[in-house]
């Protein structure tokens, strides 16, 4: 395995741009993203700067491609899509705010419960609640319910879970959602909500695959390889049972290839403070908490 800080060379600054359209083009994702992300369908990610209270969507391969001001929203924003229409949609707390690419506010929404994670496609947005219960709901692109998964939380039931269940849309539209210390996912029809089913993963040897140990509630990101039907999802490696940790430290990769139903364990080399955001090509992409992206090589 390797790691190595990706080199980004921007376009020169077209002319005519005025002053802060200069400013928000020097944000660049290799050396500055700090944020959670997720990485979209055509490999762009978006992250957020709260120096400037800017949501910025950035490539690759093209650089900063756009930004959308949130500094209207009172809270930090913890999660977020942007629309094919450029507008955000942020989630905080139990609070989801839909904001123009200009900054300003269209619309908030009352949530059931805390946002645990999102994922998202081009007719809407699946929201994983953090609840004792899993707890899902699909919405589209101007608010309205698609449809649910699971038992809906009632404000009446105390202080929510910290249950963090991460889901990620796979190749074919599914959602997939990890919940609790099983390394299995749940796979749901992203059209309707209804379950498919589970992972029925194995090890090499054919066992089945070990649950985690120790507190799991607040489960690290999945993220797609795409068209390799292989999902990877970031665990501590103190969570892995002792007899298949090795030499893993801080934080590894449980690989989970759907097409063979095998799950192995790659190191990273990076510590716990690491966010896994996506994988491009070969490699799986990290934000660095001092700022910046890592990139280690998969396979």
């Amino acid at each position: 395995m390797r790691n190595r800080r990706i080199r980004l060379y921007l376009l020169s600054a077209m002319l005519g741009l005025s002053m802060p359209a200069l400013h928000a083009q020097s944000w660049d994702a290799a050396t500055q993203a700090r944020s959670w992300a997720k990485q979209d369908k055509d490999d762009s990610f978006t992250f957020f700067d709260p120096a400037s209270r800017m949501l910025h969507t950035w490539m690759r391969d093209g650089g900063l491609l756009g930004s959308v001001p949130v500094s209207r929203i009172d809270d930090l924003p913890e999660r977020w899509v942007v629309d094919p229409r450029n507008n955000a949609w942020v989630a905080r707390g139990t609070t989801v705010t839909q904001v123009d690419k200009t900054g300003h506010i269209i619309l908030n929404l009352k949530l059931p419960a805390e946002v645990g994670d999102v994922c998202w496609d081009p007719k809407g947005f699946v929201l994983s609640f953090k609840a004792a219960e899993p707890y899902l709901e699909k919405r589209d692109y101007k608010g309205a319910l698609l449809w649910s998964f699971g038992a809906k939380p009632s404000r009446g039931d105390g202080p929510a879970p910290q249950n963090r269940r991460p889901v990620v849309l796979d190749d074919s539209g599914n959602v997939l959602m990890a919940d609790g210390n099983s390394l299995n996912l749940a796979i749901l029809d992203g059209n309707s909500g209804r379950k498919l089913g589970e992972t029925s993963l194995l090890l090499g040897p054919g066992q089945p695959a070990p649950a985690l140990e120790g507190y799991v509630a607040d489960r690290g990101p999945l993220a797609i390889w795409p068209g390799k039907g292989v999902v990877f999802a970031a665990v501590r490696a103190a969570q892995i049972a002792v007899q298949l940790r090795g030499t893993l430290q801080g934080l590894a990769l449980a690989r989970l290839d759907f097409a063979q139903s095998r799950l192995e364990f790659l190191p990273t080399g990076l510590d716990e403070s690491h966010l896994l955001v996506g994988v491009l090509d070969a490699d799986a992409v990290f934000v660095n908490p001092r700022g910046g992206l890592m990139l280690v090589r998969v396979k």
